[in-house]
């Protein structure tokens, strides 16, 4: 074999080696990509089951507020001496289970709520039985225009004075409502996991012992929880 054959040999030789060497590069890329893929899309996919069917329906600007709040998990708040006091008085009226007791401590606690928070105050009223239909009961309510806030203190069926914890959180829960337009400045106020984590922030900086998780409320998955006159809860 002539030294001409003999390269020529070895060139051919070297141009399959690098051909199988890109082959299995070809192949690792195109696995790695698989890969990314097939991990990345769940992820993807679960991110958009975690929106409420409702949300899908809401126009873009309200998406946005959505999302928004979904965003914010706590409020720049600490309560003082005095704000611990005016809850404890609540829990004391609400086992009188006398209303305007109840109605005057209710409206302290939120005057103060409202004064470490630097917005205005909210009006507040405490009423006596909850109504009741087939959906089950009404705990609360936040008109938007103008604000306002409404509780019920007994139960429906037995007219109970509801518990001291469930009251307080009910009550922090339309709080909530408030503080989205007044504090955060959002359009409107949907019933977000960020939305139940802030309440949830709240009734635990006023009420330590209290360990609710807050996947125990979860966003509805009907229909946008803000009318055009109030948000119920």
């Amino acid at each position: 074999m002539t030294d001409l054959s003999r390269g020529c040999d070895s060139i051919a030789a070297a141009s399959r080696e690098r051909s199988a060497c890109d082959i299995h590069v070809a192949r690792r890329v195109r696995a790695q990509a698989v890969k990314e893929q097939t991990s990345t899309k769940p992820e993807r996919e679960g991110a958009e089951k975690r929106m409420p069917a409702y949300f899908y329906r809401l126009s873009a600007a309200r998406q946005r507020t959505y999302l928004r709040s979904d965003s914010i998990e706590r409020l720049p708040f600490v309560p003082d001496a005095g704000t611990f006091d005016s809850a404890r008085n609540l829990m004391r009226a609400l086992e009188t289970g006398t209303r305007p007791a109840v109605n005057d401590a209710t409206r302290i606690l939120v005057a103060d709520l409202c004064r470490r928070f630097a917005v205005p105050a909210v009006r507040i009223e405490v009423r006596e039985v909850r109504p009741r239909n087939a959906r089950g009961e009404l705990h609360g309510i936040f008109f938007v225009r103008p604000p306002s806030i409404v509780l019920w203190m007994r139960t429906a069926q037995r007219h109970d004075v509801v518990k001291p914890r469930t009251f307080l959180r009910t009550l922090l829960h339309e709080v909530g409502h408030y503080l989205d337009y007044a504090l955060l400045k959002l359009d409107d106020s949907f019933h977000t996991s960020g939305f139940f984590k802030r309440e949830s922030f709240l009734v635990r900086a006023l009420y330590p012992s209290e360990r609710t998780p807050p996947t125990s409320r979860r966003a509805s998955d009907a229909q946008p929880p803000s009318l055009p006159w109030g948000v119920q809860s």
